[in-house]
């Protein structure tokens, strides 16, 4: 096998990869690619050992739109390399339209360039029939990627924005489960806050949903603990199982929302837990939970709501947090400080 053919070879499998890898991602709805998977999940990693060590929730809020367009460069470089070496496969694969001199490696890389943006200068040329196929195939497969990338960031954009509208609707309700729980406890019955449950419901499974088909979704940092998904959600969380155990004169429609609500919570970290994060292997440690048997209609021991919150959901949830750059504490963190007041 000659040098030439060697590179055609090498840049047809590394057009195959981008390809690859870009409609996994992108059109799959259900996973990312090797390439994108590896690259961001490293990057993040990084990130966060650098939050750890100095708490930059600015530099994580910064990181989505950055891991975006640098994914979106990896394609099209990969790309890019790959049609240069297949253009490289043989001496008359590209020539001078003037002279019929054969290209040298800065034209190919110009040539390629020009190509797959679907320019056409029309400077350099195929050198003979065999070729002239593989420019148009090369051309057709730069307009598609730069059209699949260009889609897939418009919907990032709008699911990052449903995500924290969603965030903000949850912290509203409270920024700790004692807050939300004595701010909707409406005697005991809670009814208020089974009333603002449904289109929660709806925007969680949906969300999930869309964490699948967009998985660059979960490196998309919210620096304000309002507008962070992984806490609003793990409050939640925390506020229903607390009123569901320690309230047993809830009405049978109240209750209904809160283990619906709770259902949806589960599966969209079902989802999580297969596509982004593994379960934390130990329970989150639980605060003193004395604040919440003033609350009217609890009716339940420490113990008892300490019992009811030890179940493997809280272990998913305690991953996500931490994936996030959040901690447990930030759960808690209001409600310790109306206990202690």
């Amino acid at each position: 096998m000659t040098e030439s053919t060697l590179a055609g070879v090498i840049g047809v499998l590394l057009v195959a990869l981008a390809n690859f890898d870009a409609i996994r991602t992108t059109l799959s709805a259900s996973h990312s690619g090797p390439v994108t998977n590896r690259l961001i999940s490293g990057v993040w990693s990084i990130l966060l050992l650098i939050h750890r060590t100095r708490r930059c929730h600015w530099l994580l809020a910064a990181a989505g739109p950055w891991i975006t367009i640098g994914l979106l460069l990896v394609w099209v470089i990969t790309l890019w390399l790959g049609w240069l070496l297949v253009f490289c496969g043989g001496s008359d694969a590209v020539v001078n339209a003037n002279t019929q001199a054969s290209a040298s490696l800065v034209e190919r890389i110009y040539f390629t360039g020009y190509t797959l943006t679907t320019l056409g200068y029309g400077d350099f040329v195929p050198g003979n029939d065999r070729w002239r196929l593989v420019p148009t195939l090369a051309a057709a497969n730069g307009f598609f990627l730069f059209t699949l990338s260009i889609t897939y960031m418009l919907n990032i954009v709008s699911n990052v924005t449903q995500k924290r509208h969603l965030a903000l609707s949850i912290s509203a309700l409270g920024e700790s489960p004692l807050e939300v729980l004595n701010t909707t406890h409406d005697n005991g019955k809670f009814t208020s806050l089974s009333q603002q449950l449904s289109p929660i419901q709806q925007t969680i499974s949906t969300l999930g949903q869309q964490h699948l088909a967009y998985p660059i979704l979960h490196y998309y940092h919210a620096g304000s603990s309002q507008k962070s998904l992984p806490l609003a959600l793990a409050r939640l969380y925390q506020a229903l199982i607390l009123a569901t155990i320690a309230n047993p004169d809830l009405s049978a429609a109240t209750h209904t929302q809160f283990t619906i609500t709770l259902r949806v919570i589960d599966q969209f970290l079902d989802t999580l837990d297969s596509a982004f994060i593994h379960a934390a292997p130990h329970l989150p440690p639980f605060p003193a939970l004395e604040a919440y048997k003033t609350l009217p209609g609890f009716d339940a021991s420490q113990k008892q709501m300490q019992e009811g919150l030890s179940d493997h959901s809280q272990k998913v949830l305690l991953a996500y947090i931490q994936k996030d750059g959040w901690e447990w504490e930030d759960i808690w963190q209001l409600a310790e400080e109306k206990s202690a007041s």
